[in-house]
């Protein structure tokens, strides 16, 4: 029994060692589309579950409401993303109304895919100008995806402080 449990664990380790030396490896835009699509889900997901009625919704006065915060998810993505790659924004909606923020972050957030399908492996390495200082286009990419998840996050505060169970998380 004793030689049984020494093998498998060798063997164990052995395999997860040598796994990673030799899977597949994806390059920035594969692993960044991959997850902009999961974002997209998990924020559809956060924007499905709140009400018509709760869009509205500040937890205070010096907060955005539900669909602001979602809105602005939109705009990130235009006002950082345009800094890496250039894209047409949509024209953003009226915060209030769930139909016409679904529609406009479906669009946004397909708008970017679009443009990085485009994009060869090497253009996301470039240095860019951006507001914080020269950074590659990689980094800046990062930072819209840091931006929805920060809002998406306050979102989500909402749904609970309205008493509505939000979506299980979504990552890579």
């Amino acid at each position: 029994m004793y030689f049984f449990k020494t093998i498998t664990a060798v063997s164990t380790l052995l395999f997860t060692y040598w796994m990673p030396m030799n899977a597949q490896k994806l390059s920035f835009k594969d692993e960044f589309l991959k997850k902009w699509k999961n974002n997209l889900e998990y924020t559809l997901d956060v924007a499905e579950k709140m009400p018509e009625e709760h869009y509205a919704f500040k937890a205070n006065n010096d907060m955005r409401s539900f669909g602001e915060q979602l809105v602005h998810i939109g705009e990130g993505m235009a006002y950082i993303g345009n800094s890496a790659i250039e894209f047409s924004t949509i024209s953003k909606p009226n915060s209030s109304n769930k139909e016409a923020v679904i529609d406009y972050l479906k669009k946004q957030y397909a708008a970017i895919s679009k443009q990085i399908k485009t994009k060869d492996t090497s253009f996301f390495e470039e240095t860019t100008s951006f507001w914080a200082g020269r950074m590659t286009r990689r980094k800046i990419l990062n930072i819209v995806f840091d931006h929805c998840t920060h809002h998406r996050a306050q979102a989500i505060v909402a749904l609970r402080m309205n008493s509505i169970k939000p979506p299980n998380y979504i990552s890579w």
